[in-house]
């Protein structure tokens, strides 16, 4: 997520206490593996934070309550002159007592029903929760389903608020773990997330255009809002459950203007029926292709019950209904013999603003419309959910975008989006956004676009505690794309329903029902295309390439999704 420079400028903090020595980045103790490098990257690049004269950040040290207090009131710029509290046990002399009256004034801070404040106590998660939702005002509330948060606890309700800007997920075996003292990396990827979640998003003083990429699934949808108030839905989803889902938060009243439909696949417009017949389309626009399936007749079902206009899209045509935006068919081929090579490609534009909507077109449709047009966008919605037969180096060059959109369902038996997919991204330096973490809403006044989600970090997962597992990952060859998994104990262990994590792509593969690791044997989890099932030393995870060869940490979880091995 970009981040809001205009809150930035005003914030001027250290997460190093005693005696800080600014630092970009280059803390010798904070290697780019780390969890929460980015958070850490970003704020040291901004000013916002620093380390210790000896070059370290110190990420594993706790943070103090009153040291919280002096975080959050530098990052405000509040006076932290030295005075008198209403705490007992927070003398006018320490260093803390101006911030931590400030923050007491500010509604942000409180202290305990005995009149203590306790400075040299941790912080909690769950105190953390409190404060960064009070220090920055977050409403937004999501539903609290931990299994270790009662919804009697004074923190309830602002766990709901931090998961709902996206500050936190909570942990893969669904727990939030309240009374976990927090660490300094983990403080500082916190602090990071709330300044993204602080209620100082810029909103449109004039006109905007609105693009929003629904969380559908293994599918696409996208979904425009014009400036002059009418709507187009690109493709909707594999099934009429997943595109209600998506747009259940637009209210009663929501309507779709236009539809189009890339191409006649399941994935793209099994919900297409069900928008057409709810939300009141008024036009069809169509790639031109047929097909057989009972999903396609569907589709032609409801328009012809619904009287919406039906056209064939044409390349080079504006599809726009608002002509202060352009939405400019580059490929549209209703003879393609593949019906992804048949799907309409978009440009959408306004002002100097440029969205590039991709469908399911191939490598042969990049180099054609590469060809004849002006690809130069902003966003690109990468081609078949990030499937390896589209997105070429070349394409991205030519498109040389800052964001782009991955539309796909977690877990999904494609194994998109695909590992090389991912490479060129990463290599190419674009900003990435999931479906799976949420809708990706976006809008521009014609200049810059700015984005937000409801979830777009990754859970944050407690590192593994050192031998507390004989089970660990002992090696990983991305090339080869075969992770050894190893048993040091003395006996057998059950692997049923175990976990291995590619992080790089969030992609999993579960041992299956019965599968026993012996006492000093490795197994090996294979895939790739020479990936092979031979029990009990090879297990096959898929044929499709798993791992980022350029760099892509492991995570082995058990099977209450408890971390137990990781490798970087």
């Amino acid at each position: 997520m970009k981040k809001p420079l205009a809150l930035l400028s005003s914030i001027a903090f250290s997460l190093g206490i005693a005696a800080p020595l600014a630092q970009a980045a280059t803390f010798k103790d904070v290697s780019e593996s780390y969890r929460f490098y980015e958070d850490i990257d970003y704020l040291s690049d901004t000013g916002v934070i620093s380390g210790f004269p000896d070059g370290r950040f110190m990420p594993d040290t706790q943070v103090t309550r009153a040291q919280a207090a002096i975080m959050i009131g530098r990052a405000f710029d509040v006076d932290g002159t030295k005075r008198s509290t209403v705490f007992n046990d927070v003398s006018p002399s320490s260093v803390a007592s101006g911030y931590i009256a400030q923050a007491v004034e500010g509604g942000i801070i409180s202290g305990f029903p005995d009149g203590t404040f306790r400075p040299n106590e941790p912080v909690t998660r769950g105190q953390l929760a409190i404060l960064l939702t009070r220090a920055y005002e977050l409403t937004e509330t999501a539903p609290v389903s931990f299994k270790d948060v009662s919804k009697n606890s004074a923190a309830y309700s602002y766990i709901g608020k931090i998961i709902a800007a996206g500050i936190t997920q909570g942990y893969p075996d669904n727990t939030y773990r309240p009374d976990k003292a927090v660490k300094r990396g983990e403080f500082a990827a916190f602090m990071s997330r709330a300044i993204d979640a602080a209620d100082i998003t810029p909103v449109p003083e004039g006109s905007a255009l609105y693009v929003d990429f629904l969380n559908v699934g293994q599918g696409d949808a996208i979904l425009l809002w014009f400036p002059d108030g009418q709507t187009m839905m690109v493709d909707a989803g594999r099934s009429d459950a997943d595109i209600r889902e998506a747009v259940n938060g637009f209210g009663p009243g929501f309507t779709v203007d236009t539809f189009v439909a890339t191409h006649p696949d399941a994935d793209h417009i099994g919900g297409a029926d069900a928008v057409i017949k709810d939300f009141g389309v008024k036009t069809v626009i169509d790639s031109g292709q047929d097909h057989t399936t009972n999903t396609y007749l569907d589709y032609l079902a409801a328009i012809q019950v619904s009287g919406a206009a039906f056209k064939v899209a044409k390349e080079g045509q504006d599809i726009s209904p608002d002509p202060s935006v352009s939405v400019k068919v580059l490929h549209a081929d209703s003879q393609a013999s593949d019906l992804n090579e048949g799907s309409i490609v978009l440009k959408v534009s306004y002002g100097d603003a440029d969205y590039l909507l991709t469908g399911d077109a191939g490598i042969e449709v990049e180099n054609e419309i590469m060809a004849k047009y002006d690809l130069d966008a902003e966003v690109l919605k990468v081609s078949h959910h990030g499937s390896s037969t589209g997105t070429s180096p070349a394409f991205l060059a030519a498109v040389d975008p800052t964001d782009a959109i991955l539309s796909y369902g977690e877990g999904n038996i494609y194994g998109h989006p695909h590992s090389e997919v991912l490479n060129h991204l990463l290599e190419y330096g674009v900003d990435v956004w999931k479906t799976p973490e949420g809708n990706i809403e976006t809008w521009t006044e014609g200049q810059e676009i700015h984005f937000t989600q409801g979830i777009d970090v990754p859970p944050t997962v407690e590192d593994p505690v050192e031998g507390s597992s004989p089970v660990e990952i002992a090696s990983k060859d991305l090339s080869g794309e075969t992770v050894g998994i190893k048993n040091s104990g003395a006996s057998s262990v059950d692997l049923s329903g175990w976990k291995l994590v590619s992080v790089q792509g969030n992609q999993i593969y579960t041992f299956p029902d019965g599968y026993i690791l012996g006492a000093g044997k490795t197994v090996y989890v294979t895939s790739g295309p020479n990936a092979k099932e031979q029990l009990p030393t090879y297990l096959k995870w898929t044929t499709s390439n798993m791992w980022a060869n350029i760099g892509d940490p492991a995570q082995l979880f058990d099977s209450n999704w408890e971390i137990v091995s990781a490798v970087d």
